[in-house]
């Protein structure tokens, strides 16, 4: 009865490590894009910068400079649109494990109400 007890708390613990194991990929996809848009914007903004201060003309600076912008804002944009995508995955993967979890919990629970009604019905048995 203990042994069954421990194995069912065992298998009941695996989609909540299914879940720590989502999350995580979750952060390190995050975390990976981030850093990737970091260097990324960096590099452009240096470069944006090194061609404006070679730039005489007014006008032809302002020009660049809203191209520039309108540049970054399509990029930031694309960003955002990547992110969700990557946590809108991660929230349907959440969503199977706990569909996944809350089958298998019954199931279990099923097992512990039909093992217990054996051993009552044994333990009846020797009694009379």
């Amino acid at each position: 009865m203990y042994e069954d007890f421990m194995k069912m708390a065992q298998e009941s613990m695996k989609p909540m490590l299914k879940m720590v194991e989502n999350n995580t990929a979750l952060a390190v996809k995050l975390m990976q894009a981030q850093a990737d848009t970091t260097a990324e914007l960096m590099q452009s903004n240096l470069a944006h910068l090194q061609a404006l201060s070679v730039t005489k003309d007014m006008n032809a600076a302002v020009e660049m400079q809203q191209k520039y912008v309108e540049v970054l804002n399509e990029k930031l944009v694309s960003v955002a649109k990547d992110n969700a995508t990557v946590i809108e995955a991660a929230v349907t993967e959440a969503g199977k494990i706990f569909e996944g979890s809350i089958a298998d919990v019954q199931a279990q629970a099923k097992k512990a109400a039909e093992s217990l009604e054996k051993e009552i019905s044994k333990a009846g048995k020797k009694a009379a």
